[in-house]
């Protein structure tokens, strides 16, 4: 009899326990998303960004007209795009903490798939572009502060055999830091260790290089597009 006590109460535990994670189961998965680009406010171009990642920009939705308290964040990509593919359909409040003079932010109502740009004012903008002698890169660039009496402390030269490229240890593969605002960066692989490292995984990629240019302006980083080159 203790046994049979002891079995209809383990049968009632697990009756309860599947009540409780089909009701679980019973709430209707997110109904939209949303994607979009951050955009130059003068130039409306899309604003080059870090890496997805702990140096990445974030994404904050806030849901508006809800008890919600916490946001949902996800990374922007570093093209100026950013995507989240399951959001609850509803008002948000769209909030970026990028490398930006003011705060980027907006409204959006989400509606099923949803694209909602944003604009935002980088504290520089920087143009590069990148020529291979051998297994040289020069990279040409020029750094312009988007106010007169912002202070460019530092330019970096970046190149990595992987696409991600940006001021995150693990995110460049050599760096170069000069003073100029314009000018041009070198990088001679052919004496570089961890080019010698990874010559295969380079090869094996086509032989391809990525390189990118940042800026330390007003304590923030703004890059150029990352750009590819064929040794």
């Amino acid at each position: 009899m203790k046994n049979m006590k002891i079995f209809g109460a383990a049968i009632c535990t697990f009756l309860c326990m599947v009540s409780c994670v089909n009701e679980l189961d019973n709430y209707n998965p997110p109904n939209g998303g949303i994607k979009g680009k951050i955009l130059d406010a003068e130039t409306n171009e899309p604003v080059p960004l870090p890496v997805q990642g702990s140096t990445g920009t974030i994404i904050n939705l806030f849901e508006l007209n809800t008890d919600a308290t916490m946001s949902v964040d996800f990374y922007a990509k570093y093209d100026g795009t950013y995507e989240h593919a399951k959001v609850f359909n509803g008002d948000y409040s769209v909030v970026v903490n990028g490398p930006f003079v003011n705060p980027c932010e907006g409204k959006v109502t989400v509606k099923g798939q949803t694209t909602f740009d944003l604009k935002a004012t980088p504290y520089a903008r920087i143009d590069a572009s990148a020529s291979v002698s051998g297994t040289g890169i020069s990279i040409r660039y020029n750094v312009v502060k988007t106010n007169e009496s912002f202070q460019v402390s530092e330019v970096y030269g970046y190149w990595n055999f992987a696409p991600g490229v940006d001021n995150g240890s693990a995110n460049y593969a050599g760096k170069v830091t000069v003073r100029e605002t314009s000018g041009t960066v070198t990088f001679d692989l052919g004496n570089d260790g961890n080019y010698k490292d990874n010559l295969h995984k380079i090869q094996s990629n086509g032989n391809k290089i990525y390189v990118r240019i940042g800026a330390l302006t007003e304590n923030s980083i703004n890059y150029s597009t990352i750009l590819t080159v064929t040794l």
